[in-house]
């Protein structure tokens, strides 16, 4: 800044009180000691804040005093961030300063606090997964929006409602099996009978199926085909999402250029909603829902077309990857354990399948202890949000009566180490199904298991997951023997999170083949 310059500064700030003939080399000095004295104070605020600030008692590195590591340089091999989370948490405890503006919590207790009682909106990262058409149920960071969403929504998700999608997801799951059948009988080499499947990506082409036939109105035929753009074209966007959250301005560019725009999606799902509505011909799913909305007596109840397409792409993605992960994360850890996976086929075994019925119905296995137990314990060790659930406080709270965490301070509910502790779950590293039955020794921890999140911003598709994953493992474990190919195993023990948790190579081999029944 030249001498001009500051002078120019300093006549701005003091007006007349500068004197004409005040020379160049007093201007010099006068403008430096503004300069000096503005560093000074940020340099003092900083170092008050670290060691005197509201949150300066909070254990962490001591860099998180001063400033804030971009998550680009510490998720490092991509994915693996979830790792250093946790490790932080067990060096430090259950809260953790993350920066000078961030904690992370895995107290049991106060997650239930931040996510329930005080029910924390969710926190800035939510914003960068905004895109140019607006706030969906899952994204949205305004608290009346979202009430006013989920009552319009839920409705396609009430349990009642449920029972009537299970003819489409049994659909689905008949055309998993032949496919399974089809990929034994080609890659069968042994005369044992056993071939191999990738069952990872089988899974997660059956729940991209059940959600296009439950909330497009049709399947996409992956299972069959694989080459449907658009569950292609979302898989893309569920791998680039991180790097939005990871680089804020790539969100801005996105928005200025639309580059998350696609004619050809944009015309697929009007084409689908302009059919619905003109057909005049009600198909029973999740869509008709959504469409019913625009004969609402209530203006701000009925859905435009952009919306229904926004809610409808939302199902797709959270109902998609989470569900086939889990139920593939579960397949490892029954794998890992023989035992346990021949309790659970004994448990199945002893459920006779109705007439002419290729699948259990979810009556029939909804309240199985011991299948019910492997989804639980899997869903415990392998925690879908292992990033955490980011909130952000809208005013001064105090944690558990002990901590004052002030307005602006953005909170990450860290799920996965809440439900790896020691401190809640013995043997915490373990797979324990037995952990969730009625006679267990030690009673499980339910205030440290958040699988489905909670509060008002809980999974609305919780019940359809559940059912989903019941279906579709107790098919797989009666009908089908497993034999593990090691080098699969070993691979699997690369878990990377993602916008969700899965394993790095997004594959995993298992042989298989048709029991005996």
């Amino acid at each position: 800044m030249d001498s001009l310059a500051i002078r120019h500064k300093v006549e701005h700030w003091f007006g007349s009180y500068v004197p004409q003939h005040v020379e160049k080399k007093q201007v010099k000095t006068i403008g430096s000691a503004i300069i000096i004295t503005w560093i000074s104070y940020k340099i003092t605020s900083k170092l008050y804040d670290a060691y005197f600030g509201n949150l300066s008692g909070i254990p962490g590195p001591f860099y998180a005093k001063f400033f804030s590591i971009p998550r680009a340089f510490t998720d490092i091999p991509r994915g693996t961030s979830y790792r250093r989370m946790k490790a932080l948490h067990e060096k430090y405890g259950t809260v953790v300063k993350i920066n000078p503006t961030t904690i992370a919590v895995s107290d049991k207790d106060w997650i239930k606090e931040i996510l329930v009682k005080d029910d924390l909106p969710k926190g800035p990262a939510y914003s960068s997964l905004q895109d140019d058409d607006g706030q969906t149920l899952f994204n949205t960071r305004d608290k009346v929006f979202h009430k006013q969403r989920r009552r319009i929504v839920s409705p396609a998700f009430a349990i009642k409602y449920l029972n009537s999608l299970e003819p489409f997801m049994d659909s689905c799951t008949e055309a998993f099996i032949h496919r399974i059948d089809r990929d034994i009988a080609q890659t069968m080499s042994q005369p044992d009978g056993f071939g191999t499947v990738d069952i990872w990506s089988l899974l997660a082409c059956l729940a991209l199926d059940i959600i296009g036939n439950t909330a497009f109105g049709e399947s996409f035929n992956m299972v069959d085909t694989n080459d449907h753009f658009i569950p292609l074209a979302i898989s893309k966007g569920m791998r680039f999402a991180p790097k939005l959250i990871m680089y804020p301005f790539l969100g801005t560019l996105v928005k200025i250029f639309h580059l998350n725009s696609s004619p050809q999606f944009d015309k697929f799902m009007r084409d689908l909603i302009t059919k619905r509505l003109t057909s005049h011909q009600r198909r029973d799913d999740i869509l008709q829902i959504l469409i019913d909305t625009q004969q609402a007596s209530h203006q701000e109840d009925r859905l435009t077309v952009d919306a229904i397409i926004g809610e409808v792409i939302l199902f797709l993605i959270a109902g998609s990857e989470t569900t086939s992960n889990t139920t593939g994360f579960a397949i490892i850890e029954l794998l890992r354990h023989p035992d346990k996976m021949e309790r659970l086929r004994a448990e199945v075994d002893t459920v006779p399948l109705e007439e002419k019925n290729l699948l259990h119905t979810h009556n029939q296995l909804k309240h199985l202890p011991f299948l019910n137990a492997v989804i639980n314990e899997t869903m415990r060790l392998n925690t879908i949000a292992s990033n955490g659930l980011q909130r952000i406080t809208d005013s001064d709270i105090v944690l558990g009566g002990k901590l004052f965490v002030p307005k602006n301070t953005v909170v990450i509910c860290s799920l996965n180490h809440a439900q790896r502790n020691p401190a809640y779950w013995p043997r915490a590293e373990e797979f324990l199904p037995e952990r969730w039955l009625d006679d267990a020794e030690t009673p499980p921890c339910l205030d440290a298991f958040y699988p489905f999140s909670a509060g008002t911003r809980n999974c609305i598709g919780k019940q359809f997951a559940l059912q989903e994953m019941r279906i579709t493992l107790a098919m797989l474990i009666r009908r089908y023997e497993f034999k593990a190919i090691p080098e699969e195993l070993e691979h699997a023990k690369d878990v990377r999170q993602f916008i969700t948790l899965t394993v790095e190579k997004n594959s995993f081999k298992v042989l298989m083949k048709k029991r005996n029944i």
